[in-house]
């Protein structure tokens, strides 16, 4: 059951009221001014709302207003601290953050266990664990600097990209973090009413690893003495696992969230790169196998006549064949970076000292100028093309060279980057791949001194924390735009 509610507009109603008849005992209002100018400026009606529907209404004791929880939690997003104990603390000290939240005095701050548990109510698990017993996991491969972890299984990128596109046509199955990508959605459509973004978006895929505050080792359930011992253990995380963080070299125990990115401005305005969508996976999980899912959420969400998803950008780690295919399928222009260098379609050697070339249409025509006949494709991009006399019906021919009646290969491999409608080494590739740097700059909140310093343990904590400080970006971005 639930008190009275507040809304935004009796909220800024009394801030302003306080900011009038200011109290010198509350201290320096100059100190709270990036506090003061978020508060007017966030808007969360929509959000509370929502947040209200998951508490019952004529039963139980009465439930705090959510409307003032996520204005309390997103102050300590403002604030950048990662703890939820500090950040409550801090609620506690100043009683002009808990005007700022709805609350009258600090003594009306809730406990810290009330925010855990409406976190956890805005994330509702079939199955919540609490814990797991398994044995260590996950790969420690000698990679190198700024290498990406390879699929563990081959081909899987193109299999959950076939699964992704089936079951598309279907509709999306209900995920634990739907409330938390609504909540992102409202607020990035509320960018767009602004002129914050802009209707027609140019979006980046990117992965940022998370470290969970739990140990990688686990704890032992056993009394084996020996060390090492394969027995089952202990660990207080149960989704996180090993994974490879390229940037720093290095491995870490966590998550690696993925997130979609505007990365383009408003004609005539400055840029300000935000996340629209994002989904947490363990970290093992390669960046390629996590984008079907993403796509197809975030087309999903916006699915609006204003919103017109143009380009998909992504570096190394998304240049699949699978990918590509799986991008323009729903209606994207690829522009990924490629992993290796870019050859135009070519002969071997050996061919080329037989005579064999090259038509415009990429296929080889040999010494007598004669098209070959494709036989096959034993993998994406390669074509095999066979000399004109295997076939019977052919004629003879007057000058036979050292591949007659053998194959030849023709790798094209690297046509792809040319054919996706940004062709791959232009200036108006450059200029497109370039605004990828906004993925960076849009997880600032994620910084290490920020949500990434936090040691949560538990998924729908960095689930929310996560959306709370994309949806605070927003509001930032809107204050910006204001000013």
């Amino acid at each position: 059951m639930l008190r009275t509610m507040m809304t935004d507009a009796e909220l800024w109603a009394q801030v302003q009221q306080d900011l009038h008849e200011w109290n010198e005992d509350w201290g320096d209002r100059n100190a709270w001014s990036k506090e003061t100018a978020w508060t007017l400026a966030a808007t969360l009606d929509a959000q509370a709302q929502v947040a209200r529907s998951r508490y019952t209404i004529d039963r139980g004791r009465p439930a705090t207003d959510p409307f003032q929880l996520l204005r309390a939690l997103g102050l300590i997003t403002v604030r950048q601290i990662p703890s939820l104990v500090d950040g409550v603390a801090m609620l506690r000290q100043s009683v002009w953050l808990c005007h700022l939240c709805g609350w009258d005095r600090p003594t009306d701050v809730p406990a810290v266990s009330t925010f855990y548990a409406f976190l956890r109510r805005l994330y509702p698990e079939a199955m919540p664990r609490q814990g797991a017993m398994r044995r260590s996991s996950g790969r420690r491969l000698k990679l190198k600097r700024g290498q990406k972890m390879p699929s563990r299984r081959p081909g899987a990128i193109g299999r959950v990209a076939g699964r992704v596109q089936r079951e598309a046509t279907r509709g999306r199955r209900p995920a634990p973090g739907d409330l938390w990508d609504r909540f992102l959605a409202e607020t990035s459509l509320g960018s767009v009413q602004r002129g914050v973004l802009p209707s027609v978006w140019d979006l980046a895929v990117d992965g940022s690893p998370i470290a969970s505050g739990a140990s990688s080792f686990g704890a032992k359930r056993c009394d084996c003495s020996t060390r090492g011992c394969g027995c089952l253990r202990y660990f207080s995380d149960p989704m996180a696992l090993v994974g490879w963080d390229s940037h720093r070299n290095r491995y870490y125990f966590g998550y690696d969230p993925s997130a979609m990115v505007v990365v383009n401005a408003v004609p005539g305005q400055p840029s300000h790169p935000l996340i629209v969508s994002l989904a947490l996976h363990p970290a093992n999980r390669h960046d390629g196998v996590a984008l079907p899912d993403l796509l197809v959420k975030t087309q999903t969400l916006y699915q609006t006549p204003n919103i017109t998803m143009n380009h998909l950008i992504g570096d190394a780690a998304y240049d699949v064949q699978a990918l590509w295919d799986f991008t323009r399928q729903r209606g994207l222009i690829p522009a990924f970076a490629p992993m290796q260098p870019v050859e135009p379609p070519h002969v071997s050697d050996a061919a080329i000292a037989a005579g064999v070339t090259l038509s415009d249409t990429h296929q080889p025509l040999c010494g007598d100028a004669r098209p070959m006949p494709r036989i096959g494709q034993p993998r994406p991009g390669v074509m095999v093309y066979g000399c004109p006399l295997r076939q019977k019906s052919a004629p003879p021919c007057s000058h036979p060279c050292d591949k007659a009646k053998k194959t030849v290969t023709v790798n094209s491999r690297g046509s792809r980057y040319a054919d996706s409608g940004v062709p791959y080494g232009t200036p108006e590739w450059t200029t497109l791949y370039n605004e990828r740097t906004g993925v960076e700059r849009s997880f600032s909140l994620w910084t290490a001194h920020g949500i990434k310093a936090a040691h949560h343990r538990r998924p729908y904590l960095w689930y929310a924390r996560l959306a709370l400080a994309a949806m605070v970006s927003h509001h930032e971005a809107w204050i910006r735009t204001a000013a």
